[in-house]
């Protein structure tokens, strides 16, 4: 298996000095990616989320999330129709194993963190695990919901971290996700590639806790979680974590980012770039796509922003530029677990949304898949709320899937068609 040859958590460096761009909007200018998706989120659905502005460790409910960037500045991502809130420190009763570097007194995060090169003081502001009144316990996990929950269970993801990264490291791109009618479980733990004492894995005990919160009357997450939809997604020593759960029969697709782009056990969009520690280049990661024996792709961005001595910057997309990201994510998770055409149509066909973009003066990407995405051909047999998986063309297995506009064509079949 192709891997990284280390597993940089790279929100020690980036996380908050994250640069993305604005609206939900691809930043190729495809504007369906995502947002169409939305429009089919859960059948029956009022998007109403309430009104507000977040920053990083806030614990409010958001429509739109600031936070600083390199320069001094600050930048804001809008988010989608459903808004995002983070609960920190939640799964008391599914602790994992607290590991060394997580242990206070611990230097490891501190040497690892210099890596980056960035500045003394944004290096501590980002290593420090208590923000606005909020201490992390590694042992627990960290939630990011929709404020307005949609009228139906919504699926849920497991997140791993980078190592040494904290999930509100992410907190750009995780919130935009469940803004979208998703549940993103994260385990705290910074090394979270590391097995518990007992064995078990943290994004794999993460799991455990939603299905258990999703039978509790006291939670706040009780019967609106659907564990018949659960993806998996991570970061660098997280992406590997997740290419191990995900042989798990709960977890049906994948995104592994800047880790692994093969030999992974579903579905899977695999992310890399340029200056990435991986090494990955864009036509080994086609080789990789083309061998497997189930629907994959890749995407691998090009010019990745970043210290001018950063020599690995490429392993910091998805927090340096999170923006470059958050639509394409949310637009894997729009394809599978709703159905939705418009998300088909940018990652299916010769004339897909994301293909010809290396070229592009905003988000220069590559991007390819292989010739079993758009078929059913070794996808877990799954059934959500509008049918089955989108086909070669674009077009949704009959079961009146919504359009871009949230309409149903005639005989159930959806329209492919980017608005």
């Amino acid at each position: 298996m192709r891997k990284a040859l280390l597993f940089i958590g790279a929100s020690i460096s980036a996380a908050l000095s994250a640069a993305c761009g604005a609206g939900g909007t691809n930043a190729n200018g495809n504007a369906n990616t995502g947002d169409a998706g939305a429009n089919t989120a859960d059948a029956g659905a009022e998007a109403a989320a309430a009104p507000g502005a977040c920053v990083p460790a806030d614990t409010t409910p958001c429509t739109s999330y600031t936070f600083p960037i390199e320069d001094g500045g600050t930048t804001t991502i809008q988010l989608g129709p459903y808004g995002a809130q983070a609960d920190p420190n939640v799964g008391t009763g599914f602790e994992n194993t607290v590991q060394s570097s997580d242990e206070p007194g611990s230097t490891t995060c501190k040497g690892f963190a210099a890596l980056f090169s960035e500045t003394p003081a944004l290096t501590n502001e980002l290593l420090s695990t208590s923000m606005n009144g909020i201490t992390i316990n590694f042992a627990l996990y960290s939630a990011y919901h929709p404020v307005q929950w949609p009228s139906t269970p919504v699926p849920v993801i497991t997140w791993g971290n980078g190592t040494c990264a904290q999930p509100e490291g992410y907190g750009a791109l995780l919130r935009y996700v469940a803004s979208y009618g998703y549940f993103i479980i994260a385990a705290n733990s910074r090394e979270v590639g590391s097995n518990n004492s007992d064995g078990s894995q943290p994004m794999l005990k993460a799991l455990d806790y939603a299905a258990s919160a999703n039978q509790d009357p006291t939670s706040p997450y009780y019967q609106k979680l659907d564990l018949t939809r659960i993806g998996a997604m991570g970061h660098s020593q997280g992406g590997q974590a997740t290419a191990t759960a995900a042989a798990d029969s709960r977890i049906l697709y994948v995104i592994d980012f800047n880790a692994v782009d093969m030999s992974i056990p579903k579905p899977y969009l695999a992310v890399s770039g340029t200056d990435d520690i991986t090494g990955f280049t864009a036509s080994g990661m086609s080789s990789a796509i083309d061998g497997a024996s189930l629907p994959a792709a890749y995407l691998y961005y090009l010019d990745p922003v970043g210290s001018s001595t950063d020599l690995i910057k490429g392993h910091l997309v998805l927090m340096l530029t999170p923006g470059r990201v958050t639509s394409q994510t949310v637009a894997w998770w729009q394809m599978w677990f709703r159905n939705d055409a418009p998300s088909a149509a940018d990652f299916i066909g010769p004339n897909c949304g994301f293909c010809n973009q290396g070229s592009s003066t905003t988000n220069p990407y590559d991007y390819g898949a292989n010739s079993l995405l758009g078929s059913d051909a070794g996808a877990p047999s799954t059934t959500d709320e509008e049918g089955g998986a989108p086909d070669a063309s674009g077009a949704a297995d009959a079961g009146g899937a919504p359009d871009a506009s949230g309409t149903a064509d005639a005989g159930g079949a959806a329209d492919a068609t980017s608005p």
